[in-house]
């Protein structure tokens, strides 16, 4: 059997192997010319580029040692009968050929998609729990494989079939995945499979990948650049990388979404659980199982986050409200004063015009005897004008000293900064906690 084209050689994740079309791109150097690598693809089979043998994307099940006249669909089915992709159970295969019904539309979307993620996209790298360095790009996806030498232990059943090197490939910055001849960048997360020997792996990562530092320090800006202008793949079509309403809504039409439906969750919880999923990963989910605790994992987020914003609301509120006593108890304050005042001012003309009827009553003058009470008023005063600027100075940014706080780190919770001083930063200004997220609360100034 010649070989074939071997076509889309990026992926982001293993779990494109969901995809028929991908795992039908595994067999471009398939040599048993009896068997129909269609056949195989669509019974779940990829190729393991050892002998004969294939493994199915959802259970795992190896099948080798091939006969003329096997079928791959009733050799699935009897070496592993509990396997879900042929048992009916929902699952996340895409098949190739589409029908014309709302499946195959929403079929044909998910592969669409999937391909122009894998071509104008970076993969998704989850950030480590402990990592320092939050911002996007800067540091490794994978950290522990940064030398050739722990990169190349990932090679130890790395298939005799392939004609190129682990050496090389662990040099040009990737590790074997464990599956076929399948590897990724330790940096980028990048990934490529359907190796010949006429591969240069360099070349590849830089031509596939150009946006990977590891590449760009290791080739130069220049060299990276030129591999990538040269690439000879057509581009694919370019769309948002959000989906559309309709697009959200025929995604509930996926059998997995419409499982969970019935299982008593919301069409609106499911609808934005999966939706994210494939936003973020360009992948739908493999299982039941695992769309039930992507919803359950994104309502108690979503939970969370409105317990949050509520604890916000209710701290500012009270923080308001304070501000709004405090100025109000000043305004009485200062009313009662200047009443005294005048009132005093009235006693004193009294007293100027009738000196023998003060000078009678000097001990039990009202004037005089108001003093303690007018110094009760002004102390108060005083503490109430103290207390406004102490909390006049809680909203000042620690930082710069002059504009209001305007940023609540999250997780710490703490408000210390304003918008300008708190942009740059990723850990808090005040308990250098790592930033996974900020808050913008509401400050009135009435």
């Amino acid at each position: 059997m010649a070989t074939e084209s071997r076509g889309e050689r990026r992926f982001h994740h293993p779990s494109a192997l969901l995809h028929e079309s991908v795992r039908r791109a595994t067999f471009s150097s398939w040599k048993i010319p009896f068997l129909d690598p269609d056949e195989l693809a669509d019974a779940g089979f990829f190729y393991l580029r050892t002998a004969d043998h294939v493994q199915c994307v959802m259970c795992q099940g190896i099948v080798g040692y091939w006969d003329p006249g096997d079928k791959p669909l009733q050799e699935h089915q009897k070496h592993f009968p509990n396997c879900q992709l042929i048992s009916g159970v929902c699952t996340g295969n895409i098949p190739k050929n589409k029908a014309e019904d709302q499946h195959g539309q929403l079929f044909k979307l998910l592969d669409e998609y999937y391909y122009f993620r894998v071509h104008f996209t970076k993969p998704y790298i989850k950030m480590q729990s402990d990592s320092v360095n939050m911002l996007e790009g800067l540091g490794p996806s994978r950290p522990e494989l940064n030398t050739t030498e722990s990169r190349l232990c990932s090679f130890k059943r790395w298939p005799k079939d392939v004609d190129m090197k682990p050496e090389a490939l662990a040099e040009a910055g990737f590790y074997s995945i464990g599956i076929s001849d399948w590897v990724q960048c330790f940096h980028c997360a990048g990934g490529i499979f359907n190796w010949s020997s006429h591969d240069n792996p360099w070349h590849d990562h830089a031509r596939l990948y150009p946006h990977c530092t590891f590449v760009r320090m290791q080739l130069g800006e220049e060299k990276v650049i030129s591999f990538w202008e040269n690439k000879t793949d057509a581009p694919g079509n370019q769309r948002s990388l959000k989906l559309n309403s309709e697009e959200a809504e025929l995604v509930l039409s996926h059998p997995i979404a419409q499982r969970l439906v019935t299982m008593g969750l919301s069409k609106r919880s499911v609808r934005s659980a999966i939706v994210g999923r494939i936003e973020k990963h360009g992948l739908i989910c493999r299982s039941v199982t695992e769309a039930l605790e992507l919803v359950f994992d994104q309502e108690e987020e979503l939970r969370k986050k409105e317990l949050k914003e509520m604890e916000e609301r209710k701290k500012q509120e009270i923080l308001n409200q304070k501000q709004k006593d405090s100025q109000e108890k000043l305004e009485n304050m200062e009313s009662v004063d200047l009443q005294q005042t005048n009132s005093n001012l009235h006693k004193d003309s009294t007293i100027s015009h009738s000196e023998e009827v003060a000078e009678g009553s000097h001990d039990g003058s009202p004037f005089l005897s108001s003093s303690p009470e007018m110094n009760k008023l002004f102390q108060e005063v005083q503490d109430l004008r103290a207390k406004v600027t102490q909390v006049e100075k809680l909203l000042v940014c620690r930082c710069c000293q002059k504009e209001q706080v305007a940023v609540v780190f999250q997780p710490c919770s703490h408000l210390h900064l304003c918008t300008s001083c708190a942009r740059p930063r990723d850990t808090c200004y005040t308990c250098n906690a790592v930033i996974r997220a900020t808050l913008k609360p509401i400050i009135s100034n009435k």
